[in-house]
């Protein structure tokens, strides 16, 4: 029986406390807030890509007290797309409903913007793709350069398959014209510029130049 009799003023304190928290929480008022948040997609198979228009953030109407809708955040809410039934080449249109979105309790979706998702997946290719040489400025027209070696002269890239398909090249940092006179090798990085290809490897590569002086 003591543990109802001993410390009685904290217990009482305590449940004071729990129902003051739980009178605020029932008398405040619902709110509808507007918040942007990330799309999450999962079990995307190794074989297949994301196209490069899948959407990355959407727009939630959501409902609830302003205690627990400051819970709702790009930080802490995300939209979760199952992509496990995808498992070719394919597209779906998914519909945002509460089960994708995990939302503090007592706060419930009013509406998405959009409504729907429309997910492509594409096929994951590879391909090795030219490097090319750039240069800070023109060169001067007494400097002829007579043989270009360029180690490894291609770079394998991957990604979906409509823009793997559009990358003809790859070009290298621009390289100095100080660079070139001094004779030695160079070693730079090479620059993509599509964001939906990845570099296979190393990105760097060594470069060496044969250049005279023309009268």
């Amino acid at each position: 029986m003591r543990v109802f009799t001993d410390n009685i003023p904290a217990k009482i304190f305590s449940i004071l406390i729990a129902f003051l928290l739980w009178v605020a929480l029932v008398d405040e008022p619902e709110l509808i807030e507007t918040v942007t948040v990330p799309v999450e997609y999962r079990n995307l198979s190794s074989a297949l890509d994301l196209s490069p228009d899948a959407p990355t953030r959407i727009q939630l109407q959501v409902r609830g007290p302003r205690g627990r809708l400051n819970e709702v955040s790009p930080d802490r809410t995300n939209i979760v797309l199952d992509l496990a039934n995808m498992a070719q080449p394919s597209a779906r249109t998914f519909s945002i409903q509460d089960n994708l979105i995990n939302l503090p309790p007592t706060v419930t979706l009013v509406r998405a913007i959009p409504s729907q998702l429309r997910v492509k997946l594409e096929r994951r290719v590879y391909k090795e793709i030219p490097v090319t040489l750039a240069f800070e400025e023109d060169l001067p027209s007494n400097l002829k350069i007579v043989s270009t070696d360029i180690a490894p002269s291609q770079i394998k890239v991957v990604g979906p398959e409509s823009r793997v398909a559009l990358a003809t090249s790859i070009s290298t940092e621009p390289i100095s014209i100080k660079d070139i006179t001094a004779g030695a090798p160079i070693r730079v990085n090479v620059l993509l510029t599509d964001p939906e290809l990845s570099i296979v490897g190393s990105a760097l590569v060594t470069i060496k130049l044969e250049s005279t002086q023309l009268p």
